[in-house]
């Protein structure tokens, strides 16, 4: 596990020093008229919140510099907001690096956070955890599982930038390139003619990996199709997984597909109730199966 403490930058003469022009200030409005005094108190207000806002922030770059595909299963803040409200990605692709952030949102506070991902086709996962105080050092670690290394770099100052990089993973067990065929695939296309918008809420995979790192789509809209690809990734495996939605005015679809290496292939599709989920295709080691979801 990679655990790294950064001090951050904190100035006590640069504090005096705004004390001292604070103080300035304050003389120097008392000589205004009351409404210019009332419009530099209330700008000074709005000043001082913002500021208070942003007193403290976590920048977290995070690269994922192996041949696995990851799942968002965990994410919280002990302190402090997520910046423009957004978690984490709930996906890694291989080779990629997503940012996320947090900041402190409270008069003296600072912000922390903790974020779990899954290795996709495995019970593995990698934690992060990160701390930027309003007083005191600022922390970061990274724990990853056996034949894999995440490294931390930077994370110093009040508004801290921290990168952490996920190396390693099993050794492949045969070469294949990404034009190559899977031993099993399995390409769902799922329309929606229920009237109504569908909101995904879930994806995951039992078995394989998602083809071309694409997860299934996070919205599909009414007379609208949705398709994404899963794969097997491995010597004698297949490819299993389940994508779930809500629909706008509630109720939950779940969609399931699992193509193994031995024996055949099995798909599940539920709806709320007064809706209807057809099914056909979907034989075959690399196939095609379809989906449409209708009012009753």
């Amino acid at each position: 596990m990679s655990v790294r403490s950064a001090r951050p930058a904190r100035r006590p003469a640069r504090r005096r020093a705004v004390a001292l022009a604070v103080t300035a200030l304050a003389g120097a409005g008392a000589s205004l008229a009351p409404a210019a005094q009332a419009a530099t108190a209330a700008a000074s207000s709005t000043s001082s919140t913002v500021s208070a806002s942003s007193a403290r922030s976590v920048g977290v770059a995070f690269s994922n510099s192996t041949d696995q595909q990851l799942q968002r299963t965990y994410s919280s803040l002990s302190h402090g907001c997520w910046d423009d409200d957004n978690l984490p990605p709930d996906f890694v692709a291989k080779h990629t690096s997503p940012s996320w952030g947090s900041h402190s949102c409270g008069m003296l506070t600072g912000t922390e956070g903790y974020t779990n991902y899954r290795i996709l086709g495995t019970e593995l996962e990698v934690r992060t955890h990160w701390n930027n105080p309003y007083s005191g050092s600022n922390a970061y670690w990274c724990e990853a599982p056996s034949g894999y290394k995440c490294a931390i770099n930077g994370g110093a100052g009040n508004n801290a930038n921290v990168t952490m990089t996920l190396t390693g993973g099993p050794a492949a067990l045969k070469a294949r390139t990404s034009a190559a065929t899977p031993l099993r695939s399995t390409r769902v296309a799922l329309t929606n003619d229920s009237g109504r918008s569908l909101a995904r809420t879930g994806a995951s995979l039992s078995h394989g990996i998602w083809s071309d790192n694409s997860l299934p789509p996070s919205l599909i809209i009414p007379s609208g199709t949705g398709i994404w690809t899963s794969e097997s990734d491995g010597f004698m495996t297949g490819t299993e997984g389940r994508a779930t939605y809500t629909m706008s005015g509630g109720g939950t679809v779940s969609i399931s597909w699992n193509n193994p290496f031995a024996g055949g292939n099995s798909y599940n599709c539920s709806v709320p109730a007064g809706f209807v989920c057809d099914r056909w295709g979907g034989d075959g080691k690399n196939t095609r199966v379809d989906f449409r979801v209708r009012q009753a």
